[in-house]
């Protein structure tokens, strides 16, 4: 019943996110696309991975997307990337993921800014991403938005209030 449960809510998600495809993701979209990622990798562990490597599927919402990692080197998941990304220490070229799955260890996980280039450019722009370790696997959660403004400390210490 759980598992049928969790696959409605992506369902929901997934006609949600192909309606509102210019729409800007918020923080709370970025937390809830996590939290059923978190849900979906708990049930069915390496399973789910393959979800997570359509850039169609119910893991790409508006401007946002879930990518899994595998820490504190590999990204074993990616809508968008995963050939260029799958198998490769990303410690060297991408040292921020040190950061994300360092915060994603914490029990509420953890939002973490670092910069990255929008889609279509070169220059990197800053960007918060929520990060949070699937308990019982090797896997770590990740999704983000492109934002000037937002501060991290507000953003995480909502966390210990949901």
């Amino acid at each position: 019943m759980r598992i049928f449960k969790i696959f409605l809510v992506i369902g929901m998600l997934a006609a949600t996110g192909s309606a509102y495809a210019e729409d800007k993701a918020t923080p709370e979209d970025v937390y809830r696309l996590v939290v059923n990622a978190y849900e979906v990798i708990k049930t069915l562990k390496e399973g789910a991975l393959p979800a997570f490597n359509n850039p169609k599927g119910e893991f790409v919402y508006k401007d946002t997307y879930v990518f899994v990692m595998k820490c504190p080197e590999y990204m074993v998941a990616h809508p968008f990337a995963i050939d260029k990304l799958k198998d490769r220490d990303l410690r060297k070229d991408y040292p921020f993921q040190t950061t994300l799955c360092e915060g994603g260890e914490s029990p509420f996980g953890t939002w973490v800014e670092y910069y990255w280039p929008k889609p279509g450019s070169s220059e990197p722009s800053r960007k918060i991403s929520f990060a949070i370790h699937v308990t019982g696997t090797p896997y770590t959660v990740v999704a983000g938005i492109y934002n000037d403004d937002l501060g991290l400390d507000g953003l995480n210490k909502s966390l210990t209030k949901k």
